[in-house]
């Protein structure tokens, strides 16, 4: 589970194991000088870079978990080796553990970002959806009022056809009657007149 944590805690928690481990050989009494390691010796048993050891050096030895001697022969490569503060929080995983809970806390943040950014996504196309769903809607109304209103006035206008031609009829058939009329008085008087001369 180590590997889960950010490097600069695993780096913090390896250099507090291996001085931690070898201060307590022999039941932790033997001398400082027994377990007192430059930072070269240190990187080369923990298999870490120089840089990333040195740097982090500097914190331990700010919290007293690890305290440093100058080594005159090297000033870049100090003298080390674990205070009881230090051995402490080897043995109690403290670094390991505030690794994880830090990593938990950044995949939290990173996984309700996330999340949020999906919501927002599907929100911002839920609302183009819809407004070109209403903006179909409403041309397919237009047109549809457009047809609806174009029919109306073709029916208006085949109506009046019908009404024209209906008092046209009307007319013909009123002329045909009187036509049909006047002939038969026409007809009724020369039946008149011929009879009248042959008494």
């Amino acid at each position: 589970m180590k590997y889960f944590t950010p490097k600069s805690y695993r780096i913090k928690h390896k250099i507090l194991e291996f001085l931690s481990k070898e201060r307590m050989k022999d039941g932790g009494k033997n001398p400082v000088s027994e377990y007192t390691f430059s930072l070269k010796e240190i990187c080369d048993s923990i298999k870490e870079d120089f840089d990333d050891v040195y740097s982090i050096s500097d914190y331990l030895y700010y919290k007293k978990l690890v305290h440093c001697t100058r080594n005159d022969k090297e000033l870049m490569n100090p003298y080390c080796f674990a205070t009881d503060q230090g051995v402490e929080a080897y043995s109690s995983f403290s670094f390991i553990n505030d690794g994880k809970l830090l990593q938990t806390t950044l995949f939290n943040n990173l996984s309700t970002g996330f999340f949020q950014i999906i919501v927002a996504i599907i929100a911002v196309v839920t609302i183009i959806f819809n407004y070109n769903d209403s903006k179909l809607y409403h041309e397919q109304v237009k047109i549809l009022e457009r047809e609806v209103e174009r029919l109306s006035i073709k029916l208006s206008e085949q109506s009046k056809e019908k009404s024209t031609e209906s008092d046209s009829d009307d007319t013909k058939a009123d002329y045909q009657t009187y036509v049909q009329t006047d002939d038969a008085d026409s007809t009724k008087v020369s039946h008149w007149k011929k009879n009248k001369n042959e008494k």
